[in-house]
């Protein structure tokens, strides 16, 4: 009886690593890069190596060390091998042909492998499998036997609840990006003519609609503004200039009353606000004094009490 093992081999970082200085196929796209790989190539072979000092080889002193540490460098390249990088060369080749085009650089001329022809069977390998064992020839193979088809039972179905259950769908389209805003159809305005819809387009759904009381209001105040627009004398009419100017300058201060009305509501409602602010700040002040003044009366009556007990105490242990 034959048994295999399989034997793990560690992977060959360093010669990876140095395969661009020793392979001369290997050529990196500039000096930068080869002093890199260079660099980490050194890294990955070298090793820090402890050297013993003989007078202190048994000290346990930070000031005196056992040992110091030593960088053991491994060269796996040959001396003859030349470390720099092989572009220089070819740079220097280019710009010897660019300063003088009449010298001629023999070029170099490989010789054509013939894939696709005589050497085509040498880029093909067949798999090596070191465990396949082919059978033998006088392998007789069973039929393989079908076994009777049972039916299912109806209520080991229903009994049984489904593995999963699709409860909702997410998907990229958000509510954000629906039409949140009525429907407004197209409309020709005849000449002549302003309809009062279009006066309220300002109005919007979430700013002013639906409307309430100040809505209203305000609808009202713009109808008798148009009805005073239309009892003002006409501009070609110089006789009425000084009407015209008089009933406008009323009108005017009319809306500058109003207005200054608007804004002594809302100062009172802030008012109101900053009140009710202040009465609550006030509230919970008085909250945290008297908790204060609580605690400070708890802790003088339980050192009182613990006096009192204290000298009763004194006062019995005197008399027996």
């Amino acid at each position: 009886m034959s048994s295999s093992y399989a034997v793990t081999r560690p992977a060959a970082v360093g010669s990876i690593m140095v395969a661009c200085i020793s392979d001369p196929l290997y050529m990196l796209s500039s000096e930068k890069d080869h002093a890199q790989a260079n660099v980490q190539a050194h890294l990955i072979n070298d090793k820090m190596k402890k050297m013993p000092i003989f007078k202190t080889m048994f000290s346990n002193l930070i000031h005196y060390p056992r040992y110091n540490l030593r960088l053991e460098e491994k060269n796996p390249v040959p001396p003859f091998i030349d470390r720099r990088w092989r572009g220089r060369h070819q740079q220097q080749l280019e710009a010897l042909q660019k300063s003088q085009p009449s010298l001629q650089i023999p070029q170099i001329v490989y010789e054509d492998p013939e894939v696709n022809g005589r050497n085509r069977y040498k880029y093909f390998e067949r798999p090596f499998i070191p465990f396949h064992k082919p059978l033998p020839l006088n392998v007789a193979y069973a039929v393989a036997k079908t076994e009777p088809y049972v039916y299912p039972s109806i209520t080991s179905d229903r009994s049984r609840s489904p593995t999963s259950r699709t409860l909702g769908i997410q998907t990229d389209y958000r509510d954000g990006e629906a039409q949140t805003d009525p429907y407004s159809p197209e409309y020709v305005v005849p000449l002549g003519s302003i309809p009062e819809l279009l006066t309220l387009a300002t109005l919007t759904w979430g700013r002013g609609l639906p409307a309430g009381q100040a809505e209203v209001e305000m609808i009202e105040r713009a109808r008798e503004k148009r009805a005073w627009e239309a009892t003002l004398p006409p501009l070609s009419d110089l006789s009425q200039v000084e009407k015209r100017r008089k009933m406008m300058d009323d009108m005017e201060r009319k809306e500058w009353a109003f207005r200054e009305q608007e804004i002594e509501k809302l100062q009172e409602v802030r008012l109101e606000v900053l009140k009710k602010l202040l009465r609550r700040r006030e509230e919970d002040q008085n909250e945290v004094d008297v908790n204060r003044l609580d605690t400070h009366w708890f802790n003088r009556q339980r050192d009182k009490e613990e006096r009192v007990r204290k000298i009763k105490h004194e006062h019995t242990k005197g008399v027996y």
